[in-house]
């Protein structure tokens, strides 16, 4: 793949883009940013109210409406406009108008461009809508395991539940949990040198300092506090409700009798950790 052309970005703004992975304390970074964003802006770095879903901390207009022009289709939370092009000229309306010199935009969203059909028209899409930013793509990554148990846990809040773990990990994307297909992507598109991967492994302030490090933004806040935006059910609650919310489904449903041949989930599995290993 060849990657696209850019200037020295000596004369634009340069624009941060979060995006995620799922799973890796994104909502705990949008929630600080949104309520850090008159600090954030004294220093330097504008987190723009253009491109959030309502009062939301989440740039998910900028995230979703792009990727559903590509296929992707919206999760039921979203209760946002599909105005693609309305939604970019605001946020590019707004950011023109901010004294920062630094725009920082999170949405773990941007991930399903590089999960649909044609990653690489979506992606390309998205370098084309903000060519005129300096643009710095942040990737957090997770080790596989951690990220399917958790997105498991997740999924099992919704209202139909999951499948048994096996076999909700036997069909899921093995790209999502491998994570290098996102990276190789964008990275394509944008330039290696403009991915920033970091590791998902701390908590509370410790993860925040991580992020706002990752962008060079100085000072980094002091302090202890937990910040968690997401709680994770724990197993036995997860357990139950996934059994109730499938009791409606049948049996063999709601337990391990449908799973099939296990060489196709230790094949998978060999997938995955061979593609994680290369990041």
């Amino acid at each position: 793949m060849t990657e696209l052309a850019f200037s020295d970005g000596s004369d634009m703004k340069t624009l941060y883009i979060h995006i995620g992975h799922y799973k890796t304390g994104s909502s705990a970074i949008q929630k600080y940013c949104a309520d850090s964003a008159t600090l954030l802006d004294q220093n330097g770095y504008h987190y723009p109210t253009a491109g959030r879903t309502g009062a939301g901390t989440n740039h998910a207009d900028l995230s979703i409406t792009l990727a559903a022009k590509h296929g992707f289709k919206p999760p039921p939370w979203y209760q946002g406009t599909t105005e693609i092009d309305a939604i970019y000229a605001a946020f590019t309306a707004e950011v023109a108008a901010a004294s920062q010199e630094n725009v920082l935009i999170s949405s773990e969203e941007f991930i399903q461009l590089a999960l649909g059909q044609d990653p690489k028209a979506a992606i390309t899409e998205l370098h084309n809508r903000l060519d005129q930013f300096d643009v710095r793509i942040l990737l957090y990554i997770r080790e596989p395991m951690a990220l399917l148990k958790s997105w498991y846990n997740e999924v099992n809040k919704g209202p139909h539940g999951t499948r048994t773990f096996p076999v909700f990990f036997k069909n899921l994307n093995t790209d999502f949990l491998a994570q290098w297909k996102t990276y190789r992507l964008f990275a394509s598109v944008f330039g290696a040198k403009r991915i920033i991967v970091r590791s998902y492994k701390y908590t509370g302030m410790d993860h925040i300092r991580g992020f706002l490090d990752a962008i060079n933004y100085a000072p980094l806040p002091t302090g202890s506090d937990m910040i968690s935006a997401q709680e994770a059910q724990d197993l036995r609650t997860l357990e139950l409700e996934r059994v109730a919310k499938k009791r409606a489904y049948g049996y063999d449903q709601a337990t391990l009798s449908q799973f099939g041949d296990i060489k196709l989930l230790a094949k998978k599995v060999r997938q995955i950790n061979f593609r994680f290993a290369k990041l």
